[in-house]
């Protein structure tokens, strides 16, 4: 099962060259940084309020919810939270109650050090877009209009703590399914590396029960469970979804030393172009330092280390949108796409 999940992710590789746009990703910003809530601003609680915003950044970066501070190498990490510390700001609040949002970012050089330090595997930044579209059978079907907006929000507020991207589709005007009626229709569309149907059901006593199916490299993967709290289940379903795709991609890709490779990158016509190239390769988490090697008139050629040599920068680019392979039988050659942001 390994090895066919390894070759989905190679065969994703090969479909990016060959429909650029076909698959969409994003590479996530504010990965080190999240906002906690304080009571007031004495020691005690901003020490617990850096300490609760690492353990937020540290679910990010790992792509696992079940980090917590009962584990020995995030208690290490906590007990020095504040010196991963880049900057830190409050925003005073009234609602739901009155105290202050901490909002603090950490160090990304030093806290990935300390990662690696620890053996402590990392998330891409550069992440696949997952579609969530909820669906139901006509029955109730008015019913489900009036939750779609409000549970697309909560879901869209807890992909960001989790830094996953996130796409939503309006609710379907789909026939019920007469022979198996909770039955969900996965449709990928080809427009997205993975998506996640689900469905609602409140019981009498106002449980919220979540029917989901997860289809990412075309493998499919089923969440069931009840919460009381609606926005706590909307929560839970990202949770899951987010924890599965970091491990099938983390799992399927081991770690190697760094090594030197040699790149070209075309369609860099202009000094623009060359600088958000190398904007853009230097936030990959997997690359080390890059050197110039030789400029063209429309290409660049970059001495590049990156953990794990050429199979490590695939995995670096694994669903952008701005850097694809020329053709399968060149691995050294790119195309640069400059969307203009």
């Amino acid at each position: 099962m390994k090895r066919i999940l390894k070759a989905r992710i190679v065969i994703l590789l090969i479909l990016l060259t060959f429909f650029p746009f076909g698959v969409t990703a994003q590479m996530v910003a504010e990965l080190y940084q999240a906002k906690v809530f304080l009571n007031n601003r004495s020691t005690e609680e901003l020490d617990r309020g850096f300490s609760n915003a690492l353990v937020k950044v540290l679910i990010k970066l790992t792509g696992q919810s079940q980090i917590s501070s009962n584990l020995p190498w995030v208690k290490t990490l906590i007990d020095g939270a504040e010196s991963f510390i880049e900057r830190y700001s409050f925003e005073p609040v009234a609602k739901p109650n009155p105290g202050l949002n901490l909002l603090a970012v950490f160090d990304k050089k030093i806290l990935t050090q300390e990662l690696e330090t620890l053996e402590i595997r990392q998330w891409n930044s550069v992440r696949p877009t997952i579609l969530f579209k909820m669906v139901k059978n006509s029955e109730n079907l008015s019913d489900i209009y009036n939750l779609d907006k409000t549970y697309y929000e909560w879901i869209n507020q807890k992909a960001i703590d989790r830094g996953l991207p996130v796409a939503n589709l309006e609710l379907p005007k789909i026939q019920p399914n007469i022979d198996n009626p909770n039955d969900l229709q996965i449709s990928n569309q080809n427009e997205y590396p993975g998506s996640v149907e689900f469905s609602i059901n409140v019981s009498a006593n106002n449980a919220t029960e979540i029917d989901a199916v997860l289809l990412f490299l075309e493998e499919k993967k089923k969440f069931n469970f009840i919460e009381i709290d609606p926005e706590t289940a909307a929560g839970k379903l990202v949770d899951l979804v987010a924890d599965h795709i970091a491990k099938t991609i983390l799992l399927n890709f081991e770690e190697t030393k760094t090594q030197e490779v040699v790149l070209e990158f075309f369609n860099i016509n202009s000094r623009k172009k060359c600088e958000k190239l190398l904007a853009y390769l230097s936030e990959l988490e997997q690359i080390e330092n890059i050197f110039i090697k030789s400029i063209k008139a429309t290409s660049l050629k970059l001495e590049i280390l990156v953990k794990g040599g050429l199979r490590g920068f695939e995995q670096s680019i694994l669903y952008s949108e701005l850097i694809q392979k020329t053709s399968n039988r060149n691995l050294m050659q790119y195309n640069f796409f400059d969307k203009g942001e």
